[in-house]
Formats: structure tokens, C-alpha cells, sequence
């Protein structure tokens, strides 16, 4: 204990001397600390900035204000969100001017219902004005690298079913003989294509099927992907490149849907009863279904990182969980069997794949309010013994630090795994972030 207590010390110590604080907006400060920004960006092309929790302010606010500096000074060619891929064409095509509302693109654009969040607003009319503006060959992109759909049916505008919707219209579209093949195979399982903690007895959900009727699925959303691959000359001159692209990522979009849903225990019975508190033996299941739609997310946005090509340079936003470049014990959110590996966060294919090109900000917040939706949350005080607690005594309400620069003696203190405040995790930050992001106190994302 004691050791423990002086290395943290030590830490606290340097940490003081090396942050630099934020300033509240765009005003006298802005251009100061966004270039300090800028300068530990370096030359990375990929910047994995993460949000410690959904529905707080300052983090989407602090995101949209780097991502215009990054386009604007450093040439970012592409921003991708923790939102549905499939559903992610409708703001990819408006931003870049195509036709729609912008209310009618964010709810159908943007999942788990974040397109209710203010400064998404903010971010996809910035996009679109910038790109109306831009000269040829300079529009900047968006994405959602998210699995489609909601999964544990959270409320939202689109369900865990859009991605084969999506795949089945396409062909529908480019090969309507082979699509009825398949829409007598899909049709009466579609509407099974969901999971809610809360079904109610009478009502459809993915549980209800057989081990035989799971097959069925999954086998014909298999087949729907390999007749995409063996057809692509073929479908992409029927319709156009682009479009059978986004059709062939929809059709993997399904596969990665069905994959987390065959996570789901063949004897799974609903809750009855609003699910409250982390952890539970009826979600256990998670824990290797957070892998799954983790991994997916890291090929989404291998994907991603395809499309911008060579010269692409993309902001990265979600949670910490998911852009963490080292594994995550999370066994404070499941309950896992004894001696089950860490969770494999999509930061860390990120990070194996891409190595020094990417540089990952780690986001810590010590308390504060939140609200998106029906969600709202006061969260508590960060406890002294965590990672946000320590941050929130270092005397700055608002800062980066990069731990990069750490004394070696401090770095391998950062190299062990400590608790996060509010989530019941476990990570080593030195090998999960290289730049830390942290405020004292968050506010309300929306009114």
C-alpha cells in the first residue's frame, strides 16, 4: 500500500507540472490550446478520442471544436462516430450534399439515440456547410463504425434488423429473381432480428428461436454475403460502385448482428422487470458479446480507414471502453466465469493494425450530470482511489496531458491496470491512452 500511495504521489506530482489546461470555449484560448493539441497529434492519421461517458456536454463539445481544427489545420478527411454503420449512408451522403432534412437524417442517420443530441446537430451542419464550401476533392466524410441497430433494444428510430433490410432491398434492386430466393429463405425470421432485456412474454424476440431456426439465419445471411462477394463486377454494373460497397457492408453488417446474437444463451429467459444494476447473471452473456461487437467495430472501421484511402486522416469518437488500445478487465460490468481473458476492445485491433499512426485520448471525468433521451443521470464523485479521482486532484477543472512524456518511473506505475471512476473497470492507462483528456465536472448533453 504504501508504495502504491507514493507512486501516486509521483505521478500527481509530474502530472501538475505537465498538463495544460483547456480553456471554457472558443475565445482568447482557442487557438493556444488546440495547437498544444495539435502538436501531440503529431503526425498520426488516426486520432481515437473517446468520451468517458454518453450524454455529457464537454466531451461532444470538446470533439467537435478538435475535429474543425484538425480538418481546417491538419487536413482530417473523415470523422467516424460509435453509431450504426448501415445507417451512417444517410449522414455520409447528406454531408457531402446530398437530398433531406436534417432532423429526418439524424433520426434515421445516427443510432442508440444520439441523433437527439445537440451537438450532433452542430457536428452534421458543420459538415455539410464545410463541404458546400469546400473546394473540389477537399469534402470531408462521415461514418458510423458502430454495429447497425440497437443492440439490447434500446430505444431508437432502427432496430437490430437494418442491416439485412438494408442487404435484401439491394438485391432486390440489382437481382430481383435471386432476391425473392432469399426473401422466402429471411421474411418470417426478420422480424425476430431483435433483443430486448425486457421482453415481454408474448412478444417476438431473437430468444424465441430454435437452435434450428438460429441456423437458418444465420446460414442465409452467410449465403446473402457470399453471393455479394462472387457478384461484385457483375452488381456493381447494374447499380454503381459506391452503392454496391455500402450494400456489401450492409450484408457484413448482418453477419456481425447475427454473430452477437448467437451470443445470446438458447435457454435465455427475459428479465419481467426494468434491468437496474451491473453486474447480472442474466446478461453474463455480454461479456463475449461485447468481443464480438467490439472486433466488428474494428473491421468497420478497417473499412473505413480503406475508403479514405492513402491519404485519409479520420477522427475516431466513442467510448473509452471501446477505443482503449489495451485489454479491459471488465468484470465489475459482467458476471464472468473465474480466470475469463480481458475484454478485447476494438482499440486494440486498432491499435496491432495501425501502430504509431493512430494516438488514442483517453477521457476521465470526476462528476457531473448527464442526459440524452429518456436517460438521465447524476454521476457521483469519482472514488479517491480511481484514475478520475486522482485526475480531479491535480487542481485543473479542465485539461490534456500527455502521458507519453511521463518519467520512466511513472510510466510504470501508468502501465499497471487501475480502477476508472464511475465503471466498474480496470485498465492500464499508459498502454490504453497516450493523451489524457479529463473534466472535473460534465453537464447535460441535451435540455
Amino acid at each position: 500500500m504504501t508504495s502504491e500511495v507514493s507512486a501516486r504521489d509521483t505521478f500527481r506530482t509530474w502530472a501538475k507540472s505537465a498538463l495544460w489546461p483547456l480553456s471554457a470555449g472558443e475565445g482568447s484560448g482557442y487557438a493556444i490550446d488546440l495547437e498544444r493539441f495539435g502538436a501531440a497529434i503529431g503526425d498520426a492519421s488516426i486520432v481515437a478520442l473517446t468520451e468517458g461517458v454518453h450524454g455529457a456536454a464537454e466531451p461532444l463539445e470538446f470533439r467537435n471544436r478538435a475535429f474543425r481544427y484538425l480538418v481546417e489545420k491538419k487536413g482530417f478527411t473523415a470523422i467516424a462516430i460509435e453509431s450504426g454503420a448501415v445507417e451512417g449512408r444517410l449522414v455520409h451522403d447528406y454531408v457531402r450534399g446530398g437530398l433531406g432534412d436534417l432532423s429526418g437524417v439524424l433520426a434515421r442517420g445516427i443510432s442508440w439515440t444520439m441523433d437527439q443530441l445537440p451537438q450532433n446537430r452542430e457536428l452534421i451542419r458543420w459538415l455539410r456547410d464545410h463541404n458546400a464550401r469546400a473546394s473540389s476533392g477537399a469534402t470531408v466524410n462521415f461514418y458510423g463504425f458502430d454495429v447497425s441497430g440497437n443492440q439490447g433494444d434500446v430505444p431508437g428510430n432502427r432496430g437490430m434488423d437494418t442491416a439485412l433490410r438494408t442487404a435484401l432491398e439491394y438485391l432486390d434492386h440489382v437481382d430481383p429473381s435471386t432476391g425473392g430466393r432469399f426473401h422466402s429463405r429471411l421474411d418470417s425470421l426478420l422480424p425476430t432480428v431483435r433483443f430486448d432485456l425486457n421482453r415481454s412474454k408474448d412478444s417476438v424476440g431473437y430468444d424465441t428461436l430454435t437452435s434450428a431456426q438460429r441456423d437458418s439465419l444465420t446460414s442465409g445471411i452467410a449465403d446473402l454475403v457470399s453471393l455479394f462477394e462472387r457478384c461484385e463486377a457483375q452488381y456493381s454494373g447494374l447499380s454503381n460502385t459506391t452503392d454496391y460497397q455500402w450494400a456489401m457492408r450492409a450484408a457484413i453488417s448482418a453477419r456481425q448482428i447475427d454473430a452477437w446474437l448467437r451470443c445470446v444463451p438458447i435457454d435465455w429467459q427475459p428479465l419481467g422487470e426494468p434491468f437496474t444494476s451491473f453486474p447480472n447473471e442474466q446478461i453474463g452473456f455480454f461479456s463475449v458479446a461485447h468481443d464480438v461487437r467490439d472486433r466488428a467495430q474494428a473491421d468497420n472501421l478497417e473499412w473505413i480507414i480503406e475508403q479514405e484511402g492513402a491519404a485519409g486522416k479520420i477522427l475516431l469518437f466513442a467510448h473509452r471502453f471501446h477505443l482503449s488500445a489495451s485489454p479491459v478487465d471488465a468484470n465489475g460490468w459482467f458476471s464472468r466465469r473465474p480466470g475469463t481473458i480481458p475484454q478485447q476492445p476494438a482499440g486494440t485491433y486498432l491499435s496491432r493494425r495501425h501502430g504509431r499512426k493512430v494516438i488514442t485520448i483517453g477521457n476521465f471525468i470526476a462528476a457531473g450530470n448527464l442526459h440524452c433521451a429518456d436517460f438521465r443521470h447524476t454521476l457521483p464523485r469519482a472514488p479517491q482511489n480511481s484514475l478520475d479521482g486522482l485526475f480531479s486532484e491535480l487542481g485543473c477543472s479542465q485539461f490534456l496531458l500527455d502521458l507519453r512524456q511521463a518519467p520512466v518511473s511513472t510510466r510504470r506505475w501508468l502501465d499497471q491496470q487501475h480502477l476508472l471512476g464511475q465503471d466498474p473497470l480496470r485498465l492500464a492507462p499508459g498502454s490504453a491512452y497516450d493523451v489524457v483528456l479529463f473534466f472535473d465536472t460534465v453537464s447535460p448533453a441535451a435540455n
